[in-house]
């Protein structure tokens, strides 16, 4: 009865080597504890934590989006409509003929004398530019008449590069860059 000598006070050397043992015991299964199981459920934790905040940073993305679909369908419904306005404005290849057509008709019209030569086209990403030299022989009033009337016409023109000769005897000479643009639908697909 060991155990008994101790309860009344005696402790002998059997005592402390079983308090010993029970407190070893004890602290190795705090360990393996801490080992095998805690450490592990850090680790998991940790794991899940990561895991939520990554998830928790895609909802507010995904908050962020919805929050502005309406005002990106706007802008989407805007760049439809100007490229459909461009697309208008600017001619297709076998429109060109017929358009030069009508600006030397205008010209006419106003009383000037008109020479158009064509210039080398450009490309510009999924544009061409198409350029002309025009030179336009009358009446000062009537040469800003017709340049005016080119840059408000329905198609879209690019007057560059004028030079307006000394006006004798009423008359001037106008010599500028006239230069159209068209998408290169090859290119464009299905757009």
């Amino acid at each position: 009865m060991p155990m008994m000598d101790m309860l009344k006070g005696k402790i002998t050397l059997q005592d402390w080597i079983f308090v010993g043992s029970v407190l070893a015991v004890t602290a190795g299964l705090f360990v393996a504890f801490f080992f095998l199981v805690y450490a592990g459920q850090q680790l998991a934790v940790a794991d899940r934590t990561k895991a939520y905040d990554s998830v928790t940073a895609e909802l507010l993305k995904a908050q962020e989006i919805d929050a502005n679909i309406d005002a990106l369908r706007e802008n989407a419904e805007k760049m439809n409509d100007l490229v459909s306005l461009f697309e208008q404005r600017l001619p297709e290849k076998r429109e060109i003929p017929a358009l030069l057509r009508g600006i030397e008709r205008r010209a006419k019209e106003l009383g000037l004398r008109m020479q158009l030569s064509s210039e080398s086209t450009r490309r510009q990403a999924n544009i061409e530019v198409i350029p002309y030299e025009v030179t336009a022989v009358g009446k000062f009033h009537e040469i800003i008449t017709f340049i005016n009337m080119l840059e408000r016409d329905e198609r879209y023109f690019k007057i560059s590069e004028i030079d307006i000769g000394e006006e004798e005897e009423g008359v001037s000479e106008v010599v500028f860059v006239l230069s159209t643009f068209r998408f290169i639908q090859e290119e464009l697909g299905d757009m």
